[in-house]
Protein backbone atom coordinates (compact mmCIF):
# COMPACT_ATOMS: atom_id res chain seq x y z
CA UNK A 1 0.00 0.00 0.00
CA UNK A 2 1.47 3.32 -1.06
CA UNK A 3 1.99 6.05 1.50
CA UNK A 4 -0.44 8.99 1.34
CA UNK A 5 0.95 12.54 1.44
CA UNK A 6 -1.45 15.01 3.05
CA UNK A 7 0.83 17.97 3.79
CA UNK A 8 3.70 18.36 1.33
CA UNK A 9 4.13 22.01 0.40
CA UNK A 10 6.09 22.85 3.58
CA UNK A 11 8.60 20.12 2.69
CA UNK A 12 8.84 21.49 -0.86
CA UNK A 13 9.65 25.07 0.20
CA UNK A 14 12.01 23.99 3.00
CA UNK A 15 15.17 25.99 2.25
CA UNK A 16 17.36 22.87 2.52
CA UNK A 17 15.24 21.13 -0.12
CA UNK A 18 15.28 24.20 -2.39
CA UNK A 19 19.06 24.51 -2.13
CA UNK A 20 19.48 20.85 -3.04
CA UNK A 21 17.12 21.32 -6.00
CA UNK A 22 18.95 24.41 -7.19
CA UNK A 23 22.30 22.60 -7.01
CA UNK A 24 20.93 19.81 -9.21
CA UNK A 25 19.56 22.28 -11.76
CA UNK A 26 22.83 24.22 -11.84
CA UNK A 27 24.82 20.99 -12.28
CA UNK A 28 22.68 20.09 -15.30
CA UNK A 29 23.21 23.58 -16.75
CA UNK A 30 20.83 23.85 -19.70
CA UNK A 31 19.63 26.76 -21.81
CA UNK A 32 17.82 29.86 -20.61
CA UNK A 33 14.03 29.97 -20.68
CA UNK A 34 11.77 32.77 -21.90
CA UNK A 35 13.02 35.26 -19.29
CA UNK A 36 16.55 34.96 -20.70
CA UNK A 37 18.09 34.13 -17.32
CA UNK A 38 20.94 31.65 -17.68
CA UNK A 39 21.98 29.13 -15.04
CA UNK A 40 25.13 31.20 -14.46
CA UNK A 41 23.04 34.32 -13.76
CA UNK A 42 20.76 32.37 -11.44
CA UNK A 43 23.76 30.99 -9.55
CA UNK A 44 25.28 34.47 -9.16
CA UNK A 45 22.31 35.45 -6.95
CA UNK A 46 21.25 31.97 -5.86
CA UNK A 47 20.36 32.69 -2.23
CA UNK A 48 18.32 35.74 -3.18
CA UNK A 49 16.51 33.81 -5.93
CA UNK A 50 15.76 30.90 -3.60
CA UNK A 51 14.48 33.22 -0.89
CA UNK A 52 12.07 34.80 -3.39
CA UNK A 53 10.97 31.37 -4.67
CA UNK A 54 10.36 30.24 -1.09
CA UNK A 55 8.28 33.35 -0.36
CA UNK A 56 6.07 32.88 -3.40
CA UNK A 57 5.44 29.24 -2.44
CA UNK A 58 4.89 30.06 1.22
CA UNK A 59 2.42 32.84 0.39
CA UNK A 60 0.74 30.81 -2.38
CA UNK A 61 1.72 33.40 -5.02
CA UNK A 62 3.61 31.06 -7.32
CA UNK A 63 2.52 31.32 -10.95
CA UNK A 64 3.77 29.08 -13.74
CA UNK A 65 5.71 30.77 -16.56
CA UNK A 66 5.31 29.68 -20.22
CA UNK A 67 8.03 27.43 -21.63
CA UNK A 68 10.15 28.02 -24.70
CA UNK A 69 9.70 25.46 -27.46
CA UNK A 70 12.78 24.36 -29.37
CA UNK A 71 13.42 21.40 -31.64
CA UNK A 72 16.41 19.10 -31.28
CA UNK A 73 17.62 16.36 -33.66
CA UNK A 74 16.45 12.81 -33.00
CA UNK A 75 19.51 10.51 -32.84
CA UNK A 76 19.90 8.48 -36.01
CA UNK A 77 17.03 10.27 -37.73
CA UNK A 78 16.37 13.35 -39.84
CA UNK A 79 13.33 14.18 -37.68
CA UNK A 80 13.37 16.65 -34.83
CA UNK A 81 11.99 16.25 -31.31
CA UNK A 82 10.08 19.09 -29.60
CA UNK A 83 11.61 20.21 -26.31
CA UNK A 84 10.14 22.63 -23.78
CA UNK A 85 12.62 24.78 -21.85
CA UNK A 86 11.21 26.18 -18.57
CA UNK A 87 12.82 29.18 -16.90
CA UNK A 88 15.49 28.31 -14.31
CA UNK A 89 13.19 29.20 -11.38
CA UNK A 90 10.61 26.75 -12.75
CA UNK A 91 13.23 24.01 -13.09
CA UNK A 92 14.33 24.55 -9.48
CA UNK A 93 10.72 24.39 -8.24
CA UNK A 94 9.98 21.25 -10.25
CA UNK A 95 13.15 19.61 -8.92
CA UNK A 96 12.12 20.53 -5.35
CA UNK A 97 8.71 18.86 -5.82
CA UNK A 98 10.27 15.84 -7.54
CA UNK A 99 12.67 15.30 -4.62
CA UNK A 100 9.76 15.04 -2.17
CA UNK A 101 7.38 12.96 -4.31
CA UNK A 102 9.77 10.56 -6.03
CA UNK A 103 10.72 8.41 -2.99
CA UNK A 104 7.03 7.79 -2.24
CA UNK A 105 6.03 6.92 -5.81
CA UNK A 106 9.10 4.66 -6.07
CA UNK A 107 7.30 2.23 -3.77
CA UNK A 108 4.47 1.95 -6.32
CA UNK A 109 6.49 1.58 -9.50
CA UNK A 110 6.90 -1.70 -11.34
CA UNK A 111 10.20 -3.53 -10.75
CA UNK A 112 11.04 -3.72 -14.47
CA UNK A 113 10.43 -0.04 -15.19
CA UNK A 114 14.00 1.19 -15.71
CA UNK A 115 13.66 4.78 -16.93
CA UNK A 116 14.70 7.75 -14.78
CA UNK A 117 14.76 5.84 -11.52
CA UNK A 118 17.47 5.46 -8.85
CA UNK A 119 19.76 2.51 -9.53
CA UNK A 120 18.16 1.80 -12.91
CA UNK A 121 19.20 2.71 -16.44
CA UNK A 122 19.20 1.53 -20.04
CA UNK A 123 21.99 -0.84 -18.99
CA UNK A 124 19.94 -2.48 -16.23
CA UNK A 125 17.12 -2.87 -18.78
CA UNK A 126 19.54 -4.47 -21.26
CA UNK A 127 20.86 -6.88 -18.62
CA UNK A 128 17.30 -7.86 -17.71
CA UNK A 129 16.53 -8.62 -21.37
CA UNK A 130 19.63 -10.81 -21.59
CA UNK A 131 18.63 -12.59 -18.38
CA UNK A 132 15.17 -13.34 -19.81
CA UNK A 133 16.78 -14.60 -23.02
CA UNK A 134 18.75 -17.11 -20.91
CA UNK A 135 15.51 -18.16 -19.24
CA UNK A 136 14.07 -19.26 -22.57
CA UNK A 137 12.20 -16.20 -23.83
CA UNK A 138 12.56 -16.19 -27.62
CA UNK A 139 10.08 -13.64 -29.00
CA UNK A 140 9.55 -9.96 -28.29
CA UNK A 141 6.87 -7.36 -28.94
CA UNK A 142 8.45 -3.93 -29.43
CA UNK A 143 5.71 -1.42 -28.58
CA UNK A 144 5.88 2.08 -30.05
CA UNK A 145 3.44 4.38 -28.26
CA UNK A 146 2.41 7.05 -30.74
CA UNK A 147 3.38 10.55 -29.55
CA UNK A 148 3.34 9.50 -25.90
CA UNK A 149 4.57 12.77 -24.39
CA UNK A 150 2.01 14.70 -26.43
CA UNK A 151 -0.95 12.43 -25.61
CA UNK A 152 -0.83 12.08 -21.82
CA UNK A 153 -4.32 12.96 -20.58
CA UNK A 154 -4.00 15.70 -17.92
CA UNK A 155 -7.07 14.78 -15.90
CA UNK A 156 -6.24 11.08 -15.85
CA UNK A 157 -2.66 11.84 -14.79
CA UNK A 158 -3.82 14.17 -12.00
CA UNK A 159 -6.26 11.50 -10.83
CA UNK A 160 -3.34 9.07 -10.51
CA UNK A 161 -1.23 11.64 -8.64
CA UNK A 162 -4.16 12.39 -6.28
CA UNK A 163 -4.19 8.75 -5.15
CA UNK A 164 -0.98 9.56 -3.26
CA UNK A 165 -0.75 13.37 -3.02
CA UNK A 166 -3.61 15.06 -1.16
CA UNK A 167 -1.99 18.49 -0.79
CA UNK A 168 -4.01 20.83 -3.02
CA UNK A 169 -1.21 23.35 -3.40
CA UNK A 170 1.24 20.76 -4.72
CA UNK A 171 -1.47 19.38 -7.01
CA UNK A 172 -1.99 22.97 -8.19
CA UNK A 173 1.70 23.29 -9.02
CA UNK A 174 1.61 20.09 -11.08
CA UNK A 175 -1.56 21.16 -12.87
CA UNK A 176 0.08 24.50 -13.67
CA UNK A 177 3.13 22.81 -15.19
CA UNK A 178 0.97 20.50 -17.28
CA UNK A 179 -1.09 23.36 -18.64
CA UNK A 180 1.69 25.94 -18.98
CA UNK A 181 1.68 27.86 -22.21
CA UNK A 182 4.26 27.08 -24.88
CA UNK A 183 5.84 29.89 -26.90
CA UNK A 184 6.28 28.81 -30.50
CA UNK A 185 6.63 31.02 -33.58
CA UNK A 186 5.88 34.12 -31.51
CA UNK A 187 2.58 32.84 -30.08
CA UNK A 188 1.75 31.20 -26.75
CA UNK A 189 -0.31 28.02 -27.09
CA UNK A 190 -1.92 26.17 -24.21
CA UNK A 191 -1.74 22.38 -24.38
CA UNK A 192 -4.79 20.26 -23.54
CA UNK A 193 -2.76 17.06 -23.17
CA UNK A 194 0.82 15.88 -22.84
CA UNK A 195 3.80 16.43 -20.57
CA UNK A 196 6.42 18.82 -21.96
CA UNK A 197 9.70 17.07 -22.74
CA UNK A 198 12.37 19.10 -21.03
CA UNK A 199 10.53 19.68 -17.76
CA UNK A 200 12.41 18.33 -14.73
CA UNK A 201 9.30 16.65 -13.36
CA UNK A 202 8.16 15.11 -16.67
CA UNK A 203 10.01 11.76 -16.22
CA UNK A 204 8.34 11.21 -12.84
CA UNK A 205 4.90 12.10 -14.22
CA UNK A 206 5.45 9.79 -17.20
CA UNK A 207 6.32 6.88 -14.93
CA UNK A 208 3.23 7.57 -12.82
CA UNK A 209 1.06 7.57 -15.95
CA UNK A 210 2.41 4.27 -17.31
CA UNK A 211 2.49 2.39 -13.99
CA UNK A 212 -1.14 1.16 -14.39
CA UNK A 213 -0.07 -0.33 -17.74
CA UNK A 214 2.96 -2.03 -16.15
CA UNK A 215 0.90 -3.52 -13.33
CA UNK A 216 -2.02 -4.59 -15.54
CA UNK A 217 0.29 -6.40 -17.97
CA UNK A 218 2.18 -8.08 -15.13
CA UNK A 219 -1.06 -9.14 -13.42
CA UNK A 220 -2.22 -10.64 -16.73
CA UNK A 221 0.94 -12.79 -16.74
CA UNK A 222 3.05 -10.95 -19.34
CA UNK A 223 6.75 -10.21 -18.90
CA UNK A 224 7.65 -6.64 -19.81
CA UNK A 225 10.73 -4.42 -19.65
CA UNK A 226 10.08 -0.68 -19.91
CA UNK A 227 12.31 2.38 -20.17
CA UNK A 228 10.16 5.56 -20.19
CA UNK A 229 7.84 5.07 -23.19
CA UNK A 230 9.97 2.32 -24.77
CA UNK A 231 8.32 -1.01 -23.98
CA UNK A 232 9.34 -4.59 -24.73
CA UNK A 233 7.15 -7.62 -24.00
CA UNK A 234 9.08 -10.91 -23.89
CA UNK A 235 7.36 -14.18 -24.78
CA UNK A 236 8.23 -17.84 -25.34
CA UNK A 237 6.37 -18.25 -28.65
CA UNK A 238 5.09 -16.16 -31.53
CA UNK A 239 1.50 -17.04 -30.59
CA UNK A 240 2.09 -15.66 -27.08
CA UNK A 241 3.61 -12.51 -28.61
CA UNK A 242 0.53 -11.91 -30.80
CA UNK A 243 -1.76 -12.36 -27.79
CA UNK A 244 0.39 -10.02 -25.67
CA UNK A 245 0.21 -7.36 -28.37
CA UNK A 246 -3.59 -7.49 -28.35
CA UNK A 247 -3.70 -7.13 -24.56
CA UNK A 248 -1.18 -4.26 -24.63
CA UNK A 249 -3.20 -2.39 -27.26
CA UNK A 250 -6.36 -2.71 -25.16
CA UNK A 251 -4.61 -1.73 -21.91
CA UNK A 252 -3.02 1.37 -23.44
CA UNK A 253 -6.40 2.34 -24.88
CA UNK A 254 -7.74 2.67 -21.33
CA UNK A 255 -4.99 5.22 -20.75
CA UNK A 256 -6.06 7.08 -23.92
CA UNK A 257 -2.88 6.03 -25.70
CA UNK A 258 -2.47 4.19 -28.97
CA UNK A 259 0.24 2.24 -30.72
CA UNK A 260 1.98 3.19 -33.93
CA UNK A 261 0.97 0.27 -36.12
CA UNK A 262 3.85 1.02 -38.47
CA UNK A 263 6.57 0.85 -35.80
CA UNK A 264 5.13 -1.71 -33.37
CA UNK A 265 6.30 -5.19 -34.33
CA UNK A 266 6.79 -8.78 -33.22
CA UNK A 267 10.36 -10.04 -33.54
CA UNK A 268 12.70 -12.60 -32.01
CA UNK A 269 16.22 -13.01 -30.72
CA UNK A 270 16.87 -15.28 -33.70
CA UNK A 271 15.99 -12.48 -36.15
CA UNK A 272 17.64 -9.84 -33.97
CA UNK A 273 16.08 -6.55 -32.86
CA UNK A 274 17.10 -3.09 -31.68
CA UNK A 275 16.07 -1.63 -28.32
CA UNK A 276 17.46 1.35 -26.39
CA UNK A 277 20.32 1.74 -28.87
CA UNK A 278 21.43 -1.89 -28.51
CA UNK A 279 21.04 -4.78 -30.94
CA UNK A 280 20.02 -8.06 -29.31
CA UNK A 281 20.76 -11.33 -31.06
CA UNK A 282 20.42 -14.98 -30.19
CA UNK A 283 23.62 -14.97 -28.10
CA UNK A 284 25.00 -11.46 -27.81
CA UNK A 285 24.34 -7.74 -27.56
CA UNK A 286 25.75 -5.29 -30.07
CA UNK A 287 25.12 -1.77 -31.38
CA UNK A 288 21.73 -0.75 -32.75
CA UNK A 289 21.49 0.74 -36.24
CA UNK A 290 20.13 4.11 -35.08
CA UNK A 291 22.85 4.47 -32.47
CA UNK A 292 25.56 3.70 -35.03
CA UNK A 293 24.00 6.11 -37.53
CA UNK A 294 23.86 8.83 -34.88
CA UNK A 295 27.58 8.40 -34.14
CA UNK A 296 28.41 8.64 -37.85
CA UNK A 297 26.38 11.84 -38.17
CA UNK A 298 28.06 13.49 -35.18
CA UNK A 299 31.60 12.52 -36.22
CA UNK A 300 30.99 13.73 -39.77
CA UNK A 301 29.73 17.06 -38.45
CA UNK A 302 32.71 17.63 -36.14
CA UNK A 303 35.24 16.62 -38.82
CA UNK A 304 33.60 18.46 -41.71
CA UNK A 305 36.22 20.14 -43.86
CA UNK A 306 34.56 23.55 -44.19
CA UNK A 307 35.78 24.98 -40.86
CA UNK A 308 38.24 27.58 -42.06
CA UNK A 309 41.68 27.22 -40.54
CA UNK A 310 40.54 25.67 -37.28
CA UNK A 311 43.48 23.88 -35.60
CA UNK A 312 43.38 20.09 -35.53
CA UNK A 313 43.71 19.85 -31.69
CA UNK A 314 40.45 21.82 -31.34
CA UNK A 315 38.65 19.42 -33.69
CA UNK A 316 39.98 16.46 -31.72
CA UNK A 317 38.92 18.12 -28.44
CA UNK A 318 35.34 18.38 -29.75
CA UNK A 319 35.40 14.87 -31.17
CA UNK A 320 36.67 13.03 -28.10
CA UNK A 321 33.66 13.53 -25.75
CA UNK A 322 31.29 12.29 -28.48
CA UNK A 323 33.32 9.17 -29.21
CA UNK A 324 34.08 8.47 -25.54
CA UNK A 325 30.45 8.85 -24.42
CA UNK A 326 29.17 6.61 -27.22
CA UNK A 327 31.86 4.04 -26.52
CA UNK A 328 31.14 3.97 -22.78
CA UNK A 329 27.48 3.30 -23.58
CA UNK A 330 28.31 0.31 -25.79
CA UNK A 331 31.47 -1.05 -24.18
CA UNK A 332 29.72 -4.06 -22.58
CA UNK A 333 28.51 -5.52 -25.88
CA UNK A 334 30.29 -7.84 -28.30
CA UNK A 335 31.80 -4.92 -30.21
CA UNK A 336 35.56 -5.44 -30.41
CA UNK A 337 35.59 -5.80 -34.20
CA UNK A 338 33.20 -2.89 -34.70
CA UNK A 339 35.24 -0.64 -32.38
CA UNK A 340 38.38 -1.41 -34.43
CA UNK A 341 36.56 -0.49 -37.66
CA UNK A 342 35.19 2.72 -36.17
CA UNK A 343 38.64 3.71 -34.89
CA UNK A 344 40.04 3.36 -38.42
CA UNK A 345 37.13 5.31 -39.90
CA UNK A 346 37.44 8.12 -37.33
CA UNK A 347 41.19 8.38 -37.92
CA UNK A 348 40.54 8.66 -41.66
CA UNK A 349 37.94 11.40 -41.03
CA UNK A 350 40.54 13.33 -38.99
CA UNK A 351 43.20 12.80 -41.68
CA UNK A 352 40.82 13.97 -44.40
CA UNK A 353 40.08 17.12 -42.39
CA UNK A 354 43.79 17.85 -41.97
CA UNK A 355 44.67 17.09 -45.58
CA UNK A 356 42.13 19.63 -46.72
CA UNK A 357 43.86 22.27 -44.63
CA UNK A 358 47.50 21.17 -44.96
CA UNK A 359 49.02 21.19 -48.46
CA UNK A 360 52.72 20.77 -49.12
CA UNK A 361 53.42 21.39 -52.79
CA UNK A 362 50.95 18.71 -53.84
CA UNK A 363 52.02 16.06 -51.33
CA UNK A 364 49.63 14.91 -48.59
CA UNK A 365 51.00 14.51 -45.11
CA UNK A 366 49.31 11.69 -43.22
CA UNK A 367 49.21 10.98 -39.51
CA UNK A 368 49.81 7.43 -38.27
CA UNK A 369 47.57 5.97 -35.58
CA UNK A 370 50.33 6.54 -33.03
CA UNK A 371 50.74 10.21 -34.03
CA UNK A 372 47.00 10.81 -33.73
CA UNK A 373 47.02 9.12 -30.32
CA UNK A 374 49.80 11.48 -29.21
CA UNK A 375 47.61 14.39 -30.33
CA UNK A 376 44.97 13.05 -27.93
CA UNK A 377 42.53 11.30 -30.29
CA UNK A 378 40.43 8.90 -28.23
CA UNK A 379 40.40 5.22 -29.22
CA UNK A 380 37.21 3.18 -28.86
CA UNK A 381 39.17 -0.06 -28.88
CA UNK A 382 40.92 0.88 -25.63
CA UNK A 383 37.53 0.71 -23.87
CA UNK A 384 37.31 -3.03 -24.42
CA UNK A 385 38.52 -4.80 -21.28
CA UNK A 386 42.02 -6.17 -21.83
CA UNK A 387 42.65 -4.43 -25.15
CA UNK A 388 45.12 -2.08 -23.51
CA UNK A 389 47.47 -5.06 -23.18
CA UNK A 390 47.83 -5.08 -26.98
CA UNK A 391 50.08 -2.05 -26.75
CA UNK A 392 52.57 -4.20 -24.85
CA UNK A 393 52.69 -6.64 -27.75
CA UNK A 394 52.83 -4.65 -30.94
CA UNK A 395 51.50 -1.13 -30.58
CA UNK A 396 48.24 0.38 -31.76
CA UNK A 397 45.78 -1.75 -33.75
Amino acid sequence: MAKTLHSVIDKVYCLKNLRKASARVCANNGAAGLDGMSVRQWRAHEEQNLAELRRTLLENRYRTAPVKRVYIPKPGSSKRRPLGIPVVRERACQQAVQQILSPVFEEMFFKDSHGFRPGRSTHTAARRIEELRRQGYRYVVDLDIENFFGCVDHELLLRLVRKVVKDRRVLGLIRGWLKAGVLEEGQIRYETSGTPQGGVISPLLSNIYLTPFDLAMSKAGWTIVRYADDVLILCRSREEAESALAVARQTLGRLKLRLSEEKTKVSSFQEGFDFLGFHFGVRSRGVGRKSLRALHQKVRHVTRRQQGDRPLPEVIADLNPIVRGWGQYHRKGQNKGLFRQLDRWIRNRVRAYKRRRWRDRGRWKLFSAEELAKLGLFSLHQLIVGSGQLELFGGSP
